[in-house]
């Protein structure tokens, strides 16, 4: 059995002290603080470990410069220490890095005040980084010749800090530390709900006034099973999507989410200097140039959207590329094509909570830009329940601290309350582990395009499992070789993420455990040597069949080949069709709009027709123009003969576009089939509907429909 399967099968055998809904940075801390301190927790997620918000930031641990200027002060404070104290326990993870700025002619303020400004945030942060420098034109042309100063007033440098790895490695090692310290951690484990109820004093082991319990309601989307998970307190942690769970489980909070929608593109190198080129973009923005390996990540944006699941536009693509080239001398404009991988996710930003719940709030009402990355959290003493809202990977301490606390007032007793639980081992540790590293010449196994010392990798990513890829190399020097060429991982990386890493699919691996997906092509990752050997060691006789899922082709629908499909239906169809309209138009009415049969704008090649959409309430009904991905809350399709085309093309492109939920209409076999948490391209999450008179439609938990009627 393996660690993942193993879990599962612990979750419903006890009660634990906490049970965590979520594991962004929010929850992998929460969980790390709590088992730390020696509190029992349980940790699922309806998708992978960080596989959503928080493996789509810019990798940054910064204080907050950009607060500075809407006098946030208190928040900037806050983050510089947090910023220092990551640097301080991470000293391989998060690393101080010069961010080299350039500012334009014309700009709202001028260099030398900006540069003064440095020094503010500087001394903000006690002086813990190098001291701020100002930056003549022509010592920017002599330091970065790829700036293009013909426009520049001046410049200044100064500094904070980096994730050496991706975000989402970064907080997967949280949720690995938190399992080290007894933590019951799932992935692609989806809440359907939670309750309070009273249970046996002597299951709980608690006083008798202390009998009340909650009770979630979870399943396993890979294999459809349900069962029920009990803990003392309950916390949602499950950042852009907090508000729909604790609507689900009737908790009022104090505050709410905006959205922000921030995307990056990955490039190939643009300087080899190891600092960060910073920018005002054209809307007044702070704009970035990452070093990231052998490539560059550029961005963000900063848009307000309603919903977390976004994609990159062409009109995002293009104002990054077009920001980018106007302040670089490039030999080559950067261009669509040049694009080697994109970041795509949604800032939760807190806001308090109003009658509206719209982002017509005070603080909505102010400058989107103005709107900080603070973090709240909302307690419900009286239900054992609290809310993680907003916040940052740079805060991340701070929060970890803070639920381990708040645990502890709702009754959580913990047996080690000053245990340290965050940070890579002593330094003694490091040492030996180095001493070994040399005596055994470790480093001579680098692979000669690897941009770093193996030692040094290793340490990074594994710390004290390091140790035992060194005895696995000691053993046999091929566990030293790259797997997958192209790339720096090697044979026992691959067989120690088999046993310790939960990596249920092959995007699991490339895009969070490691960061391949955004630094190598995919044609290039499809075709490299030693990827299927690494998928038969990751999932063995499935490998085949999580290949082919990653790297199916990509699929379009047009609206002509919609209409071959939806036009010819018969009367079992329409009827069913009419029956679906009917249920949701009397129980969405004010609240969204059910559109039949008609085009949704998929990209720049789909169009496709679906049987149902239902779609984001707009007071015009859509007169300008087709609904995109981001305005469906649900599409259902009917299916007679065409359950293989919707099943087969239709189902892979709607998770690519990433629509929450489809539901699948099979006449024939007289089924509701639903199908949620798109990830790639395919939805993770996929179960059939066994009581119709029941069936819920998770961007509306308020909406419970009564489908009894339509078999």
């Amino acid at each position: 059995m393996n660690l993942r399967d193993s879990n599962i099968a612990k979750l419903p055998n006890r009660v634990f002290d906490a049970l965590i809904i979520g594991s962004g940075i929010n929850g992998a801390v929460s969980a790390a603080a709590l088992s730390g301190k020696g509190a029992s927790v349980a940790l699922i997620d309806q998708r992978d470990f960080a596989g959503f918000t928080s493996q789509q930031s810019s990798n940054l641990a910064w204080g907050g410069i950009k607060y500075l200027e809407s006098g946030d002060y208190g928040l900037v404070r806050k983050l510089c220490l947090s910023r220092n104290h990551l640097i301080d326990s991470y000293p391989s993870r998060v690393q101080e890095i010069r961010f080299f700025t350039t500012i334009d002619k014309g700009f709202r303020f001028s260099p030398w005040f900006l540069w003064i400004g440095t020094w503010v945030y500087w001394l903000f942060g006690n002086g813990y980084t190098r001291i701020p420098r100002f930056l003549t034109k022509r010592r920017i042309q002599a330091e970065e010749p790829v700036v293009n100063t013909r426009k520049a007033a001046g410049g200044f440098e100064y500094s904070d800090a980096y994730l050496h790895d991706n975000d989402s490695r970064f907080v997967f090692q949280f949720v690995r530390a938190a399992m080290d310290r007894g933590t019951i951690a799932a992935n692609y484990v989806e809440s359907l709900g939670s309750r309070r109820e009273e249970i046996a004093h002597e299951e709980l082991g608690t006083e008798p006034d202390q009998d009340v319990v909650w009770i979630t309601e979870a399943r396993d989307t890979q294999s459809g099973k349900t069962f029920q998970i009990r803990s003392k307190i309950l916390i949602n942690a499950a950042g852009p999507f907090a508000d729909g769970l604790n609507q689900r489980n009737g908790e009022q909070t104090a505050h709410q989410h905006l959205f922000s929608k921030g995307i990056h593109l990955i490039v190939p190198q643009i300087t080899p200097q190891q600092h960060i080129l910073t920018f005002f973009a054209d809307d007044g923005r702070l704009f970035f140039v990452i070093p990231m390996g052998v490539r560059t990540c550029i961005g963000t944006t900063d848009t307000p959207v309603e919903s977390p699941f976004t994609l990159v536009t062409d009109e995002d693509r293009d104002f990054v590329l077009e920001n980018i080239n106007k302040r670089l001398e490039l030999a080559k404009p950067l261009t669509r094509a040049d694009i080697i991988a994109e970041r795509c996710g949604v800032r939760p930003l807190v806001v308090q909570r109003t009658s509206n719940a719209t982002s017509d709030t005070e603080e909505g009402a102010r400058d989107w830009m103005q709107l900080s990355r603070k973090h709240a959290i909302d307690v419900d003493p009286a239900r054992t329940h609290l809310s993680i809202f907003g916040g940052k990977l740079t805060d991340c301490v701070n929060i970890g601290n803070e639920v381990a606390e708040i645990a502890t007032q709702l009754g959580v007793t913990l047996p080690h309350p000053h245990y340290r639980w965050y940070g890579e081992p002593h330094r003694s540790v490091y040492q030996e582990y180095m001493h070994q590293a040399r005596l055994m010449d470790l480093d001579s196994y680098t692979s000669p395009d690897s941009i770093e010392p193996l030692s040094s990798r290793l340490w990074r990513r594994y710390d004290q499992q390091a140790f035992e890829l060194l005895a696995q190399i000691r053993e046999d020097p091929r566990q030293a070789e790259v797997l997958i060429k192209g790339t720096d991982y090697t044979r026992c990386e691959i067989q120690l993420a088999k046993r310790q890493e939960m990596i249920v699919t092959l995007e699991d691996f490339l895009r969070r455990r490691s960061k391949i997906a955004l630094v190598v092509p995919r044609q290039q990752i499809q075709h490299a040597e030693g990827l299927m050997e690494a998928c038969e060691i990751l999932f063995g006789d499935q490998a085949q069949a999580r290949y082919d899922e990653y790297f199916c082709q990509d699929c379009g629908v047009t609206a002509a080949q919609s209409r071959q499909t939806t036009a010819v239906a018969g009367p079992p169809g329409a009827s069913k069709t009419n029956r679906l309209v009917e249920i949701l138009t009397l129980a969405a009415r004010g609240k969204a709009i059910v559109s039949t049969q008609n085009p949704i704008i998929l990209g720049d090649l789909s169009a496709p027709q679906p049987d149902l959409a239902l779609l984001r309430y707009r007071e015009d009904y859509y007169t300008q123009a087709h609904p995109a991905a981001a305005d469906i809350l649900l599409l259902a399709e009917v299916a007679d003969t065409s359950l293989p085309h919707d099943r087969n093309t239709k189902l892979p492109l709607y998770a690519r576009f990433q629509i929450p939920e489809v539901w699948i209409i099979d006449i024939r076999g007289g089924h509701l089939d639903i199908h949620r948490t798109p990830d790639a391209k395919r939805y993770t999450c996929q179960f059939r509907i066994t009581d119709l008179s029941r069936v819920e439609v998770a961007a509306l938990p308020e909406l419970v429909l009564d489908c009894s009627g339509l078999f």
